[in-house]
């Protein structure tokens, strides 16, 4: 009976997917929340069911073709089984740029027609890394890796219109801010990149500013300028360490920490710490859980070390014509 208990427990411990395990899984399943179960292998399948259009997916793979026609993005994206069109609805962060050759993951929305899958309706775009040809080797340049590098070059590549000295004095800001308030300074990237992108002029419509998106009564609070990037990064990571402090008992304390800073620890307090039932935080955890895994499995293989970093140029992709409706030219 023991050695049946046992091999029942270790069958299902191999039949449980590695990524179920993780912190940032997609707390609960409903309308606009993404369906991490629902990758391309299951879809992009000969047959699929009706019951799948409309579900929302973040579908990872390399940009083939970057496109805008009338005014609306158009990529075909190569997944790990097969190629899909992806045509983007609304105007999109991180897409004012060029982006073929990018590895990216799409959130949007499947769309199933005769039982296949046609495309995706995108909505938003995550970058995860850039062409080779300015890949983090090629931005090194035979220096060591360090943190200010990885994030330097993660920063210019979703703003290539940055200096490499503005992008390495950001980069030191958050190593310092993570560093302050004892925090793992790729969990507050991630939150960045997935907050502003690591745009220091960032303004969302609910008035949010700057790279950790603070709104300014959070900001006023937090004592910090959110105008001035590096007292918003202090600010974004005093917020996110204290938030993290708050739910240090609980199992999970990133996806609640996370679930506040984006719905606000009110609500998450009355919720005793879970993430609430909704689109936003929930697919908020999922999406900075996804980047974090991202930078963390570069700085694995680059066994990125604290060392003062170096300086040189970088090269920058092509800017898209608003309205064009031409193929967008290639990286340079």
């Amino acid at each position: 009976m023991r050695q049946f208990l046992f091999f029942f427990l270790f069958s299902a411990l191999l039949a449980t997917p590695a990524s179920a395990r993780e912190w940032f899984r997609p707390a609960h399943r409903g309308p606009g929340m993404v369906n991490a179960d629902l990758t391309p292998t299951r879809a992009l399948r000969s047959t699929v069911p009706v019951s799948w259009n409309g579900q929302m997916v973040l579908w990872e793979g390399r940009v083939r073709r970057h496109e805008r026609v009338g005014g609306r993005d158009h990529l075909v994206l190569a997944t790990e089984a097969g190629e899909v069109q992806v045509h983007f609805i609304r105007l999109a962060r991180n897409l004012e740029f060029d982006r073929s050759g990018y590895r990216v993951a799409v959130k949007g929305r499947l769309v199933v027609s005769s039982g296949r899958t046609g495309r995706l309706d995108g909505l938003s775009l995550i970058l995860l890394e850039p062409p080779k040809v300015w890949g983090f080797s090629e931005y090194l340049a035979g220096r060591s890796p360090d943190l200010v590098h990885l994030l330097a070059w993660t920063i210019l590549f979703h703003n290539p219109h940055l200096s490499r000295h503005e992008a390495e004095a950001t980069a030191r800001s958050l190593e310092q801010a993570a560093l302050v308030n004892s925090l793992d300074p790729l969990l507050l990237a991630s939150l960045v990149q997935i907050e502003s992108a690591w745009d220091a002029d960032a303004v969302s419509s609910s008035g949010a500013v700057g790279l950790g998106q603070l709104m300014p009564f959070t900001a006023e609070g937090l004592g910090v300028d959110p105008t001035d990037p590096a007292q918003n990064l202090q600010g974004a990571a005093r917020m996110l360490a204290g938030l993290l402090r708050e739910w240090q008992h609980l199992e999970n304390p990133k996806a609640s920490a996370l679930a506040a800073y984006n719905s606000g620890p009110g609500r998450v307090r009355r919720l005793g710490g879970r993430v609430p039932t909704l689109s936003e935080p929930t697919n908020y955890v999922y999406f900075i859980g996804y980047v974090h895994r991202n930078l963390a499995r570069t700085a694995r293989v680059f066994r990125i070390q604290d060392q003062a970093p170096g300086s040189s140029s970088v090269s920058r992709p092509s800017i898209l014509a608003a309205g064009s409706t031409s193929k967008v030219r290639s990286p340079r």
